[in-house]
Formats: structure tokens, sequence, C-alpha cells
């Protein structure tokens, strides 16, 4: 159950990414843009919620610091000092 829980954690991420990323240049109506974008966004909400039910909060709290902007632009500006 936690290799799924993982799974569906990082499954999460990607709609994020992919509303930013192809859904504006799509050839699709703003409509249908909109559209595809609350349910991608739906969707990831929902697979990261059932991965905290799956984890726990204290997992999904530590996996979420690693994930968060502030650590990972710490964690490349010292790989670039080396």
């Amino acid at each position: 159950m936690q290799k799924l829980g993982l799974l569906l954690f990082v499954l999460s991420f990607l709609p994020w990414l992919v509303i930013l990323f192809v859904v504006p240049f799509l050839p699709l109506d703003i409509t249908q843009k909109a559209t595809l974008s609350v349910v991608l966004g739906v969707g990831a909400e929902v697979c990261f919620w059932i991965s905290v039910v799956l984890l726990g909060k204290e997992v999904v709290t530590k996996y979420r610091r690693y994930l968060h902007p502030r650590y990972l632009w710490k964690k490349i500006r010292n790989f670039n000092r080396r």
C-alpha cells in the first residue's frame, strides 16, 4: 500500500505541470482548455488526498518538504558551488 501511496503522491504533481506547460499550447477553444484544466486539477487533488490517506500525514509532510521549490533551489545552488 505504501508504494501505491508514493506513486499517487508523485502522480499528483504531474497534472499541474501539464496545466502549466501543455494545455496553453493545445489547439482547443478557451472553454475546452478551462474544462481540461479543472478536470486535471481535481484529478491531481484526488490523487494527493488518496496518497495522504494511504501514507499518513507524517510521510506526506516529509516528502512535500523535499519537493518544495525553496528546498530544491537550495540544493541546486549548493550543487553548482562544488
